[in-house]
């Protein structure tokens, strides 16, 4: 039999209970936890993929590096600073040639696609630009179709008495995920062949399917 005395204690022991239940809940309730591009993801990270460069060095990091394109354009801003996760496949040989494979996850869809819009307006404000050696420069983008949106962009400087220097980049856009392929050195024309672009656009059509694998990137 409960008394009258004894219902304060049942009430205060109830909501003790309650209040230890809370807390149990609040514990194991799991932590958020920032998206993370896993080991061995990108395509030059792996050897055979490499070997259609030749011999180079390799860089593979998921720091917060800056963006391995757009290079010789002095307007070039950061964007990648930016990311929830970025991974980076950096690669350099001879005569200043470089590689960059480059997967950045941003917060949503919209942030992303603020970002490319961002490197476009970079390129054009890049059309007709000197480089930092003086060198008169151009660079121009072409949309393409890959994933939710793509352009190409093609980039030319030359110096009297010097070999012209280019570079030939694939961006594009997969929900909230960015990716890019870029790779630029010297004796590159100043209006390259689509074919140039060929195994970029077909790394970037792939990439673009492969990060849906990523949670909520699409």
């Amino acid at each position: 039999m409960i008394t009258k005395e004894g219902l304060p204690r049942m009430k205060r022991a109830m909501i003790g209970l309650m209040a230890a239940g809370v807390s149990v809940l609040l514990l194991s309730a799991p932590a958020y936890a920032s998206p993370t591009i896993p080991k061995g993801f990108l395509k030059y990270e792996n050897k055979q993929a490499r070997k259609a460069f030749g011999s180079m060095d390799w860089q593979v990091t998921s720091d917060l590096a800056e963006l391995g394109a757009l290079n010789a354009c002095p307007k070039k801003t950061s964007t990648l600073h930016n990311a929830l996760a970025l991974r980076s496949a950096l690669g350099s040989g001879d005569s200043d040639f470089h590689v960059a494979e480059q997967v950045a996850v941003f917060k949503d869809a919209k942030a992303a696609k603020a970002v490319m819009a961002k490197y476009l307006a970079t390129v054009k404000a890049c059309a007709k630009v000197k480089t930092a050696g003086g060198s008169p420069a151009t660079y121009r983008a072409t949309p393409v179709s890959i994933g939710d949106e793509a352009f190409l962009v093609a980039h030319y400087s030359f110096k009297k008495d010097d070999v012209g220097y280019g570079e030939r980049d694939v961006f594009a856009r997969r929900g909230s995920a960015v990716i890019l392929y870029a790779v630029n050195g010297p004796y590159m024309t100043a209006k390259p062949k689509r074919k140039e672009f060929a195994p970029y656009e077909a790394a970037a059509k792939a990439m673009a399917k492969k990060v849906c694998q990523l949670p909520g990137v699409c």
